[in-house]
């Protein structure tokens, strides 16, 4: 399953086992600081990241299954996460779940549109990557404009810049303008660092 893959790949430190079937994660240089459950604040700089987690460099020593909010330089806001791993003034963190990080039982709202025209790369099965204009994002879709159309039901994959590739389907086909959902939601922590640049 795809949550095991990626609790697999968060729990093992870098170089150790299970590094084989973990999926590249990209490199970035956030700066901001992570707030134990005491108070404690503490500078960190986020190195790498992906849809569900991310690495960081702290000089003070995390122990696993410590809960952090992470708080990013230029981002609005508080991340909840969760320590996998610490090693030679690394750590691997999960970002909690929305139910988690608010405590409560209740049921997902829909998600809410991030009105905004940008850019992306999209490519199509055997064919070669290009710059597609994309709007109304979502974690879970948006809507594009293709130069090649597709077909409803294909799926492609979308490049946000400095995040891996993220598999989509096509749901609807309107000219040369579609909406497509993201087999693999976006969390929502990532989500917000990902508006941000976009709309930066």
């Amino acid at each position: 399953m795809v949550t095991e893959q990626i609790n697999r790949k968060l729990d093992d430190p870098p170089g150790e086992a299970g590094s084989a079937t973990r999926q590249p994660r990209r490199a970035v240089a956030l700066e901001g600081y992570a707030t134990l459950d005491d108070g404690t604040t503490i500078p960190i700089s986020v190195i790498d990241l992906s849809y569900d987690g991310c690495k960081i460099k702290s000089d003070v020593a995390l122990i696993a299954g410590v809960k952090v909010r992470l708080s990013l330089l230029g981002i609005k806001g508080a991340m909840e996460a969760v320590v996998r791993w610490y090693k030679s003034g690394r750590a691997g963190l999960q970002f909690a779940t929305d139910q988690a990080a608010a405590g409560k039982k209740e049921t997902p709202r829909r998600d809410q549109r991030a009105t905004l025209v940008a850019e992306a790369l999209l490519r199509r099965a055997g064919r070669r990557q290009y710059v597609a204009r994309i709007s109304d994002l979502t974690p879970r879709g948006c809507r594009i404009e293709f130069i090649e159309r597709p077909k409803a039901g294909e799926t492609l994959w979308l490049k946000f810049a400095g995040l891996d590739s993220i598999e989509a389907a096509v749901r609807w086909v309107d000219g040369f303008h579609g909406g497509l959902e993201f087999l693999r939601p976006i969390h929502a922590s990532v989500f917000e660092l990902l508006l941000a640049r976009l709309r930066g």
